[in-house]
């Protein structure tokens, strides 16, 4: 299985709230202080105004998914999850929670999910067709077959690397997939805080 041009993993980084920064009036990204470095993260809608209200300097931990071009190294991350980290108070301890700014979701799958298989004759009869078997019978043994729809398309340009499949909504794509790699691939990319 090779994946094209982007690698997909998750990120968890604690650190301090530097920087904001905003594009037409609404926040984009944030910069985060961590001991490993300096980052720049993106921001998704449901999460601006409640970091809008943040001080700089307060400490964050935060989690999402980081994609790394695999040509150029280059990694852009996006955050799912901020969790508000109480401030170090070494004078008298004090019972603090944290609090999170993004509720739990409720759903086990990621909203928007699904895949997308090609059809076409090559990825089909090199392998397309027992793919999209195993990924209905995962599908199916999860009780996710009405929640995540497997959509059959026509070409997706990599018919030397066939079969080829697209996991939405993180649009990763793989080419040479072998029907045991499907069950780790609908846990990275179909399934909500895994």
């Amino acid at each position: 299985m090779t994946k094209d041009k982007k690698i997909v993993t998750s990120f968890n980084f604690q650190g301090k709230l530097t920087k904001i920064s905003y594009k037409k009036k609404k926040i984009k990204y944030i910069k985060l202080a961590t001991d490993e470095g300096k980052y720049w993260l993106k921001v998704p809608k449901k999460l601006r105004e409640k970091i809008a209200s943040l001080p700089r300097g307060c400490q964050l931990e935060v989690a999402g998914r980081a994609k790394q071009h695999a040509i150029t190294g280059k990694t852009k991350y996006k955050v799912k999850t901020v969790v508000l980290k109480p401030q170090d108070s070494s004078a008298t301890p004090v019972k603090t929670k944290t609090v999170s700014l993004l509720p739990v979701f409720d759903s086990k799958t990621k909203s928007k999910a699904k895949v997308l298989i090609c059809q076409k004759s090559n990825c089909w009869k090199k392998g397309g067709k027992q793919v999209c078997a195993e990924l209905e019978s995962v599908l199916s043994d999860r009780g996710l077959t009405k929640e995540i729809p497997i959509k059959k398309t026509g070409c997706l340009k990599q018919c030397k690397k066939a079969p080829a499949l697209v996991m939405m909504p993180d649009k990763a794509r793989y080419s040479k997939v072998k029907p045991k790699q499907v069950k780790q691939l609908v846990e990275q990319h179909l399934i909500a805080d895994n």
